[in-house]
């Protein structure tokens, strides 16, 4: 696995997120993340290089069973918050239904 994206399903994992957490064999907090062009500065706050990498973090902790459908509609949402799908942008992970502490 890329060292980047076990370092980032480790993080997600240690705060306790659900899928990633349960997987751990742990309860886990629903999960939400916001995408953005500069990093948030939390440490759940991460760098990808392109919407290729975050589908491949994506793949490799959820399958593909559901990428073909998700593929898109990220690409629809980086154009729409006016980031391009070929060049960096953050992900920034945050427990749901807390958006507005962001």
């Amino acid at each position: 696995m890329n060292e980047h994206f076990k370092t980032i399903a480790e993080t997600l994992i240690r705060e306790g997120f659900q899928g990633l957490a349960t997987t751990a064999g742990q309860l886990g907090k629903a999960l939400d993340f916001n995408m953005t062009p500069y990093s948030l500065n939390t440490p759940l706050s991460f760098k990808f290089n392109n919407l290729d990498d975050l589908l491949s973090f994506l793949h490799a902790h959820h399958g593909t069973s559901e990428l073909s459908t998700k593929s898109p509609v990220l690409q629809t949402a980086l154009i729409e918050l006016g980031l391009d799908p070929k060049e960096f942008f953050y992900v920034n992970f945050f427990e749901k239904g807390k958006e507005g502490e962001m």
